[in-house]
């Protein structure tokens, strides 16, 4: 992992303890920190769904439109969407790097490694989902749209910060199993 990452998940790291929020939104398209740091980072491209759909579509009350997927296939990817949540919060590195998806211009297993430990090593973390659904899907991809609320803990202080944020995480099915492609965070305002 690159020197600039590893100061950019610290600071934010920090910066979250600190602050707890801002009134600015972040983006992130990391996995490890995801909602952590208060910047953009795009280091995994979003080559889920076709860019010309129209994106999250909301209902007349405000709420995500589910997408249609055939019932066998929305099993399989909330399965996998739920264990990427477990594994993380139960800091279980192995088990997060075997949902990820690492064809050429996704994820690097041991930046990803590297990223977990340096995260865990610092503070405690727990995404807590709060809604979640499949919110675009094509053959093969899947968008699953989630309300998450995100707290992050000292171990050595005790200091918790929360933060709430919008999450769209892009799945590929590849040999039969789906594999995260793609990690949006939107912390919220």
């Amino acid at each position: 992992m690159n020197k600039l990452l590893k100061t950019s998940i610290a600071a934010g790291l920090l910066a979250v303890v600190l602050a707890g929020c801002s009134d600015e939104e972040s983006t992130n398209s990391n996995s490890a920190d995801d909602g952590l740091s208060g910047e953009g980072q795009e280091t995994h491209a979003s080559q889920g769904l076709d860019e010309s759909e129209e994106g999250i579509v909301f209902d007349e009350e405000g709420n995500v439109e589910e997408a249609e997927v055939p019932a066998e296939e929305e099993e399989a990817i909330m399965a996998v969407f739920d264990e990427y949540i477990e594994t993380f919060n139960n800091q279980d590195i192995e088990g997060y790097l075997d949902l990820l998806l690492y064809e050429e211009g996704y994820y690097d297993r041991e930046e990803e490694r590297a990223a977990l430990e340096e995260v865990y090593a610092q503070f405690d973390v727990n995404r807590e989902v709060v809604e979640h659904t499949i919110s675009g899907y094509e053959e093969g991809s899947a968008e699953v749209f989630s309300n998450m609320e995100l707290t992050t803990t000292d171990p050595a202080s005790g200091a918790e910060a929360s933060r709430n944020g919008r999450q769209v995480t892009i799945l590929k099915e590849v040999d039969g199993e789906w594999k995260i492609a793609s990690i949006q965070f939107i912390a919220a305002p």
